[in-house]
């Protein structure tokens, strides 16, 4: 009876015992739970975006590799040069003077334009009045110091002759008294005659191959000295004789000393 009322007495304090554990254990575990997660949450949750940026930059190269396109750069554009400006008249007039000088039917020397006489002084050497070329009066192109545009080279250049209109074939007089100082034929002229007057000398630019005259032949006013041909460099106006008259190293008007200038 006595050990019977022990073992009651005693329950109750194993009871708080076995409790107490309880408590313990699950406390124990509840912290070994809440441990585990913190440290798995730990390790997945990263602390900057360095390892992404990182990773972002690998895959960009990698696909640079693999495809060879790269991420498109801003361009700079160069720097264009200035527009070309088109030639002014007076480059124009400079360049047709170079091509005359360079082309003129005459073998004379070129020789500074300060040097030479003015225009009237050239005139005024000239003593006779000379005839017309051709039966025709009529200037299809007169002399131009400045830049005239050519219907064959389609450019602007110095004109310095007179052109009378000719039918091909038609006779070409000796405007005046002189000797025949040279007959030659030009790729742009055609059959040129200079004719030596004296102070000043005539070229006959543009005859056919069949002309009348020898070199050193003294000839006189209205003398028939060829016939009209072509001038290759003035094909594309009607047919004409191209006259230049050269007093010294200076070209002059031929209509300033043409007989009544009419």
């Amino acid at each position: 009876m006595k050990n019977y009322k022990h073992a009651k007495e005693k329950r109750p304090t194993e009871r708080v015992s076995f409790y107490i554990a309880l408590s313990i254990c699950m406390m124990a575990v509840g912290f070994a739970v809440w441990s585990a997660y913190s440290t798995l949450n730990g390790t997945t949750e990263p602390e900057s975006n360095t390892y992404f940026s990182s990773l972002s930059t690998e895959n960009a190269a990698v696909a640079q590799e693999m495809t060879g396109i790269t991420e498109p750069q801003p361009q700079t554009q160069a720097p264009t040069s200035a527009p070309t400006e088109p030639p002014t008249q007076a480059q124009t007039e400079a360049e047709s003077r170079l091509f005359i000088s360079e082309t003129k039917p005459a073998d004379t020397e070129d020789v500074d334009r300060e040097a030479e006489p003015d225009a009237l002084q050239a005139v005024l050497k000239i003593n006779d009045s000379l005839v017309y070329p051709v039966k025709s009066h009529h200037v299809t192109k007169p002399y131009s110091e400045n830049g005239v545009y050519s219907s064959t080279l389609h450019d602007y250049r110095a004109h310095t002759g007179c052109d009378f209109a000719a039918e091909e074939g038609e006779n070409v007089y000796a405007m005046c008294k002189g000797t025949v100082k040279d007959i030659s034929v030009s790729e742009l002229y055609g059959v040129i005659i200079e004719v030596d007057c004296g102070d000043f000398s005539v070229y006959y630019c543009g005859l056919d191959t069949d002309f009348l005259v020898e070199k050193e032949d003294e000839i006189n006013t209205g003398d028939t000295i060829g016939t009209v041909g072509q001038i290759p460099c003035e094909s594309g106006d009607d047919t004409h004789i191209h006259i230049e008259i050269r007093v010294g190293s200076r070209l002059i008007d031929p209509l300033s000393v043409i007989e009544n200038n009419g």
